[in-house]
């Protein structure tokens, strides 16, 4: 009992962390791709993300062994996030509006807390449900109040709902595997999916002036810094600790702290890029926080 207290503790701190990290991952981006193409952005972090990866595992720091192990679902995990994921995200947002966006990916915990009941037969009540809605609502306040030009075309709504998808499915797929494999192994399938698909479209996004862009972004201090914090700390630490999660929280607990990157990033932009604030803001961040508060407390 004391044993299991403990990891479900430590899980919790995990899934926490990890989405405090992605929040924070936005301003690294947007510093990064002010210098450097977003396919070049990618490469770049996923390179290095599956480097530090393949060092792990070769000093014995973390044990890969798949020897005898089902591999289908480990891979459609590893595809379904980062790679699935990021390209229906990145074209979503291009083909919509940010604030649109926002409101679309803040259904995610909606997205895989019906899943985990249909797949996994977890146990979703009504009152747990109810606070997953109130942080929701906490998120689309937030993104109604950001203003945005543009309009919203149906490939981007499209986009936007295979990113939900992808990311509910990559929640429940790694929580399903967790007896299985290890919370490095599922990190690592999804740096190395990541480094292979990310690197190949960058390779044929650039053609031959493949190399001198990529020697431009590891060269430039306003892309390598930003990439070193995404590849070492948004990538491997902060999907590491959310696999370590999964392996002890069911997925609508863990996928409910999704909401707090919208708060950390919001936060991130008034005190460090001076971005206006607006009371409204204080209201949608308030119901975020209950809301995953009380998922984690309620029964």
């Amino acid at each position: 009992m004391g044993k299991r207290f403990n990891s479900e503790h430590f899980a919790i701190a995990a899934a926490l962390l990890a989405n405090v990290i992605w929040g924070f991952s936005f301003l690294a981006s947007r510093v990064a791709l002010g210098h450097t193409a977003p396919s070049m952005l990618l490469c770049v972090r996923f390179i290095l993300s599956f480097l530090i990866m393949l060092l792990l595992a070769v000093i014995g720091a973390g044990k890969l062994d798949l020897r005898g192990k089902p591999i289908g679902l480990f891979i459609l995990m590893g595809l379904c996030e980062p790679v699935i994921y990021f390209i229906a995200e990145t074209n979503g947002i291009k083909y919509t509006t940010a604030s649109f966006s926002g409101l679309m990916i803040s259904l995610i915990p909606i997205a895989t807390a019906l899943l985990s009941v249909v797949i996994l037969k977890e146990h979703l009540t009504a009152r747990r449900f109810a606070w997953i809605l109130c942080s929701v609502a906490g998120v689309i306040i937030i993104s109604i109040n950001q203003t945005s030009e543009g309009i919203v075309r149906p490939l981007g709504i499209v986009c936007l709902l295979i990113a939900i998808l992808s990311a509910g499915f990559y929640t429940i797929i790694s929580r399903k595997i967790s007896g299985t494999f290890t919370p490095f192994e599922r990190t690592f399938i999804m740096m190395l999916l990541g480094f292979i698909v990310f690197t190949s479209h960058a390779v044929i996004d650039a053609g031959a002036g493949f190399a001198g862009a990529f020697l431009d972004a590891v060269t430039d201090r306003y892309v390598i810094l930003p990439v070193i914090f995404l590849s070492v700390i948004c990538s491997v630490v902060a999907f590491f600790s959310m696999n370590f999660s999964m392996t002890y929280l069911d997925a609508s607990r863990v996928t409910s702290f999704s909401n707090i990157i919208p708060v950390v990033s919001v936060l991130a932009g008034v005190l460090l890029l001076g971005e206006p604030f607006s009371f409204v803001y204080v209201i949608g961040i308030i119901m975020i926080l209950v809301g995953v508060i009380m998922v984690n407390k309620v029964s």
